[in-house]
C-alpha cells in the first residue's frame, strides 16, 4: 500500500507539478548534440528549468500544504518527488540517445574543438551533474523558507561548471585521444564501467537526498 501511495504521488508531480514546457527541454538536449564544437554536456542542463517551474509551481499552489493534509507520510512525499525528478532525467538522457547516434553520423569526421565527442562517458558526466543538482534543488523543498529560484540558479551553475571541468579533463588530455574520448567500439565497451560507477553515484548520493529531505521535511512547520 506503501509503495501504491508512492506512485501515485509520482503521478500527482506528473500531472500537476510538472510544466508541459519539459518537453521542449528534451528537444534541446537532443537537438543540440547536433551543434559543431560545442560542449556536449550543456544541452542537458535546461531540464533543471523544469524543476525550478515545478518548485514554483508547488509553492504558488501551496502544493507542501495540500500534500501534508493527504494520508500519506512526509516521507511517501520526499520519496516521489526524489523519483519524479530522477525519472524525468533518466527520461531525457534515454530519448536523447538515438539523437546521439544520429549526430555521431552526421558529424562523423569533425574534431570538436568546443568540447568531447558524443559517447558513452558524456551520458556518465551528465549523470554526475545531475546527482549533484539535485543535491542543491530537492532538499530545499522541504524547508520552510525555500528560495527555489536562487537553489536553481546556482544548481544551473554547479552543473555546468562541473560538467564542462569533467569534459575537459576527458578531451584535452592526449589532444583528445584518450580512450574517454574515443567512439570505436572498443572505447565504448572501455567507457562502459565509467557509466557503471556514474550509476553507482547518481543512486548513492539520491538515496542520501531523500535522507536528509525527510529530515527536513518532519522539522519544518509546513
Amino acid at each position: 500500500m506503501k509503495n501504491g501511495n508512492i506512485m501515485n504521488l509520482v503521478r500527482k508531480d506528473l500531472k500537476l507539478s510538472l510544466h508541459p514546457a519539459t518537453i521542449i527541454y528534451f528537444a534541446l538536449a537532443s537537438m543540440m548534440l547536433f551543434i559543431p564544437n560545442y560542449p556536449r554536456p550543456i544541452g542537458f542542463l535546461y531540464i533543471i528549468i523544469a524543476f525550478m517551474m515545478m518548485f514554483s509551481t508547488d509553492l504558488q499552489n501551496k502544493d507542501r500544504e495540500f500534500t501534508s493534509l493527504l494520508p500519506v507520510s512526509k516521507s511517501d512525499c520526499v520519496k516521489a518527488r526524489v523519483i519524479t525528478i530522477c525519472s524525468v532525467e533518466i527520461a531525457m538522457l534515454i530519448v536523447s540517445i538515438p539523437f546521439a547516434f544520429l549526430a555521431h553520423r552526421v558529424l562523423a569526421g569533425m574534431e570538436n574543438v568546443g568540447g568531447m565527442n558524443i559517447n558513452v562517458t558524456l551520458y556518465a558526466i551528465v549523470l554526475l551533474g545531475y546527482a549533484i543538482a539535485n543535491w542543491i534543488i530537492i532538499p530545499g523543498g522541504y524547508r520552510k523558507n525555500f528560495k527555489v529560484n536562487l537553489r536553481c540558479i546556482i544548481a544551473l551553475i554547479v552543473f555546468m561548471l562541473v560538467t564542462v571541468s569533467l569534459e575537459n579533463l576527458v578531451c584535452r588530455p592526449m589532444e583528445g585521444k584518450l580512450f574517454l574520448n574515443g567512439t570505436s567500439a572498443a572505447d565504448i565497451v572501455r567507457q562502459l564501467p565509467v557509466l557503471a560507477g556514474a550509476i553507482v553515484v547518481y543512486i548513492l548520493i539520491n538515496l542520501l537526498i531523500c535522507v536528509i529531505s525527510m529530515r527536513s521535511y518532519e522539522k519544518a512547520e509546513i
